[in-house]
């Protein structure tokens, strides 16, 4: 049965409980304030986002660690409340080795690599069946509007290569629900994606294809 987890702004969706010990490292220069747009990162230590998550995603160097959040004219939310989320590479429960002066949490405990492609097929199949359960729970559950692409994006931590599978449910050219699991989908977190009419307009590439 797969286990709904909600949280708070900066969640880290969904590890169950065991302490984490990052790999220690080596000093790198620390800027006088939270880098949390990663402009002084160093070379190699923010992956590239993939499209069409580039359009939706960026990738922010926090005080904990690295966070996936969304664009300025997006919203994430725990789903059926105000509560904005967003997706640590820190788990849950986990702490980072004992950090000298100049160590930044930003910069090292990161996501080493970002993967995206299409959910097509069977595979689509059960990650709509998926969305409709969360949805079914709901005391009054909301109809869904046509669901035209679900996008998947995988994130990979540096602590334990942590794997995120993390599905975006689209609806003409816009994200309307989002899901992120670990553990193949045991453990969930549920979210409504939440944008501004004048967003702009770019227009995601939905010619990508598996792999690329």
């Amino acid at each position: 049965m797969r286990t709904p987890i909600f949280s708070i702004m900066l969640m880290s969706a969904m590890l169950a409980g065991a302490i984490a010990q990052a790999e220690p490292a080596a000093p790198i220069s620390l800027p006088a304030q939270v880098d949390f747009l990663c402009e002084h990162a160093p070379a190699g230590t923010v992956a590239p986002m993939p499209p069409p998550f580039n359009f939706w995603v960026v990738v922010v160097c926090g005080a904990q660690s690295q966070a996936l959040v969304p664009i300025e004219s997006m919203k994430w939310v725990a789903h059926g409340t105000d509560e904005p989320v967003s997706i640590l590479a820190l788990p849950p429960g986990a702490s980072t080795a004992p950090e000298p002066g100049n160590y930044v949490p930003g910069y090292r405990v990161r996501f080493k690599s970002l993967f995206a492609a299409e959910v097509t097929g069977d595979k689509r199949n059960r990650i709509m069946a998926m969305l409709k359960e969360h949805v079914a729970g709901d005391p009054s559950p909301a109809h869904l509007p046509a669901i035209d692409h679900i996008f998947q994006l995988d994130a990979v931590s540096t602590i334990y290569d942590m794997r995120y599978n993390i599905y975006f449910y689209i609806s003409g050219l816009k994200p309307v629900k989002g899901i992120a699991c670990v553990d193949e989908c045991k453990k969930t977190m549920f979210f409504d994606i939440l944008s501004d009419d004048d967003a702009g307009e770019a227009v995601p590439d939905f010619g990508l294809r598996s792999g690329d």
